[in-house]
């Protein structure tokens, strides 16, 4: 059977989903940024979020916390070692990105701006280290990971969807400004393209089985530490919390028995 796929049409979209999320939100900064909105979008937005409740922005915001996300790629240890890797590579990206960039601009958050009376705030008041969003960088790098490796068709837009309010959630929450959350998702973004881009690279590294088992036992011991101790600050989220730690280590266990058993040459 002759395939009817437009090669051209194929390395198009490959390219739309590589570099549009980026090329959004670094568009959406210069916007912001020359029109000085991003005090007065803040509000406007922290304002009208807040109506759908805090439950829903601290449920969505526990999500990008950087300890409970890293159990998403447990089920895939054991299956699919090339994306694991690529994950692994990518944290690291995004991790060097977030804390440098925090440290060397130490830009102040809302609450240490803003009156309490003039917004609305879920959670601990954080006040420094505003930009760019740890929570925002941690969702788009799963989301770029899964977007441009794992999910096709709706699936994928579903996943870039989760990663845009999990953004928000840090503007409904009150500590991050709009440009805190468009500077994540650059970063986040671009910590994925750049961790598959390294991964393919160095692809004979991450298949080293030694270092399989050294992230399975990583991620047990990371998934037990959440379950039973971890405090993510976010009152009422905690059932949230252990639910995706059981979850996610249940579903891993196939592939970290087949991987643990494997025989070493």
């Amino acid at each position: 059977m002759i395939s009817t796929t437009n090669p051209r049409n194929d390395h198009a979209e490959v390219l739309l989903w590589r570099w549009g999320v980026p090329m959004f939100a670094l568009c959406a900064m210069a916007l912001v940024w020359l029109l000085s909105a991003n005090v007065p979008l803040f509000l406007f937005m922290n304002g009208n979020l807040s109506a759908l409740g805090d439950r829903l922005w601290s449920h969505l915001t526990v999500l990008g916390d950087s300890t409970i996300a890293l159990l998403f790629i447990l089920p895939f240890i054991g299956r699919r070692p090339k994306f694991v890797w690529q994950f692994v590579l990518a944290a690291v990206l995004a991790s060097l990105w977030t804390h440098g960039v925090k440290e060397l601009l130490s830009a102040p958050r809302p609450p240490a701006l803003l009156q309490a009376s003039d917004f609305h705030l879920i959670g601990q008041s954080l006040l420094n280290n505003s930009f760019p969003s740890g929570h925002t960088i941690t969702a788009f790098v799963l989301a770029g990971l899964f977007c441009l490796q794992i999910f096709k068709g709706a699936a994928r837009y579903a996943m870039l969807l989760l990663a845009v309010l999990i953004g928000l959630s840090r503007i409904a929450c009150g500590v991050h400004w709009p440009l805190d959350v468009l500077g994540g998702m650059v970063i986040g973004w671009l910590s994925a393209v750049g961790g598959i881009w390294l991964g393919q690279r160095w692809h004979k590294v991450g298949e080293n089985i030694w270092l399989q088992r050294i992230l399975a036992l990583a991620g047990i011991a990371l998934a037990l530490w959440t379950m039973a101790y971890y405090d993510n600050a976010f009152a009422g989220t905690r059932w949230l919390q252990f639910l995706l730690s059981a979850g996610c280590l249940a579903w891993s266990l196939p592939g970290l028995f087949s991987l643990l058993k494997a025989r070493t040459i």
